[in-house]
């Protein structure tokens, strides 16, 4: 396997503080301390700085949360099972970093108030997340394919914001149980 290019690195690295500290929370010297990089490869990646890198960090974090999504959706029979199956694969992801790390969306959402491509960035990638949700709910034959996938993503989001509070993944696997409670 290849070495991760120096871009990857500074998305990983800052999608990493983001979701820990938040967009306020987190300095340029912290991103290229942590990534090991030097500003100028900081520069050449991202002119635009902090905002520039926040924005692709969002991006880049929620497409590999709807690559995730998708494959579990793919396998999945009934649309019930296969939400409950995305909610425990969440709470399984957090349970094994340890600390449980905002969503992407929302460790990025506080700043966008005051930087609007921040905040269409967020809202780019709750589209696509609910995109998705919808083409696979579509395809389980779901009666209302863009009403459960705009549920399950609220639900999901809800969840996870709890998640974050009590760092643990248990929120997760409760919406996992009662996603199945509900079709039962």
């Amino acid at each position: 396997m290849s070495e991760p290019s120096n871009r990857d690195v500074l998305l990983r690295t800052a999608s990493g503080l983001f979701r820990r500290k938040g967009y306020d929370g987190v300095g340029l010297k912290e991103i290229l301390s942590a990534s090991g990089l030097p500003k100028g490869s900081l520069y050449y990646h991202f002119p635009g700085g902090k905002r520039e890198l926040a924005e692709a960090a969002t991006l880049w974090a929620g497409q590999v949360v709807e690559r995730q999504v998708d494959r579990i959706l793919s396998d999945a029979t009934d649309f019930a099972g296969g939400a409950a199956a995305v909610s425990r694969a969440i709470a399984d992801t957090v349970k094994q970093k340890g600390q449980v790390l905002a969503c992407p969306v929302a460790s990025i959402l506080q700043a966008g108030a005051q930087d609007e491509r921040l905040r269409l960035a967020a809202r780019q990638v709750l589209s696509d997340w609910t995109s998705c949700v919808a083409r696979h709910a579509a395809r389980l034959g779901h009666a209302d394919p863009k009403g459960a996938a705009e549920s399950l993503i609220t639900q999901l989001e809800g969840a996870w914001l709890l998640a974050l509070a009590e760092q643990n993944g248990d929120p997760l696997e409760r919406l996992a149980r009662r996603l199945l409670e509900r079709e039962g």
